[in-house]
């Protein structure tokens, strides 16, 4: 529309100032010409007007071609870049299975990302986090970013946690999330929340919550969630632990990492070993893997730790500390 004003408007002006005294311009074709080349040429074309009023509408059209294009290429520019934030943005949430879930984001969860990362688990899968939040947030790793894809959502919604696919996720750990000055009772009644309903949608997901309150623990048990810690009772735990045995940090920050030095490990015991001692694979270990054998992780989900005496038995799982994992 501007356009067609603008050469509209040059045509009949330069009529006016030009047509009585102006040989080149005697009819509405040729100051029809005049603002056409004019507005795309950037100069007066075929001929230069020679009243003041002729120069200024010559001067005009040309300003209006500057006007024009700026105004074009500023909306085509708009409009590629929107069209390749909203491909960036579209993602297509039913290819994802047997992925991680995280609910919630704090420094917990890069924290969570980098040893992921650390231990090989879940390679080309992205780690899907759902939490609210205006941007994304900054990395103190930035090449993490690639393994995460964002969901801003509440996690304590059904459709949030179907949208991420907790029907086909594979792990799902929910963090104490404190955002929007909620309170710690606030937090861990949503922490709560989310992994019942998690569970709901999907028993066969491993759900791990994070709780500030242990008392809150018992509506975990009862809802099946398989794992759940207290945050600052384990941060007192293990000072307690260093203040008792000095030294002892060392020791926990190699093995509560995959980062560098030793781990835990949790293998499934073969049939081979089923009806042996805990002794016995103790030394095989040891011998053959250079690993510790430290627990024995019953079915029934109950643990025993250095046990004095123990005879394997079939789906039992060994808990051992090596550098690497290995295979009986």
């Amino acid at each position: 529309g501007l356009l067609l004003l603008t050469i509209m408007f040059g045509s009949v002006a330069i009529l006016v100032f030009e047509g009585s005294n102006n040989p080149n311009f005697t009819s509405l074709e040729e100051g029809f010409w005049f603002s056409v080349y004019s507005l795309f040429a950037g100069e007066p074309i075929p001929a230069s007007p020679s009243s003041l009023g002729g120069k200024i509408v010559g001067v005009f059209v040309m300003f209006m071609n500057v006007t024009i294009f700026a105004m074009f290429t500023g909306t085509v520019s708009a409009f590629m870049v929107d069209r390749i934030r909203r491909e960036d943005d579209f993602v297509d949430w039913e290819s994802f299975s047997n992925h991680t879930i995280i609910c919630g984001w704090n420094r917990k969860a890069e924290i969570i990302v980098r040893e992921f990362k650390a231990a090989g688990k879940s390679e080309g899968i992205p780690i899907i986090v759902i939490a609210e939040f205006d941007n994304e947030p900054n990395f103190i790793a930035p090449d993490l970013k690639s393994r995460i894809q964002f969901l801003k959502d509440d996690f304590t919604k059904v459709t949030a946690l179907e949208k991420a696919g907790i029907s086909r996720a594979e792990t799902c750990i929910i963090l104490c999330d404190k955002t929007h000055g909620r309170s710690d009772q606030d937090a861990d009644a949503r922490t709560i929340l989310a992994a019942l309903t998690a569970e709901k949608l999907n028993p066969n997901v491993y759900t791990c919550a994070e709780l500030l309150n242990r008392e809150y623990g018992s509506h975990l048990d009862m809802g099946h969630v398989n794992d759940y810690i207290v945050s600052q009772e384990q941060s007192g735990f293990l000072l307690a632990q260093a203040a008792l045995n000095r030294g002892l940090m060392g020791v926990f920050s190699e093995l509560l990492t995959y980062e560098r030095g030793n781990q835990f490990y949790r293998i499934t015991i073969t049939t081979e070993w089923v009806g042996k001692t805990f002794l016995d694979l103790f030394i095989h270990i040891k011998q053959n893997h250079n690993a510790i054998l430290i627990a024995v992780s019953q079915p029934q989900g109950k643990f025993e730790i250095n046990p004095e005496r123990y005879i394997f038995q079939e789906k039992d799982n060994l808990i051992v500390i090596a550098t690497r994992e290995i295979k009986l």
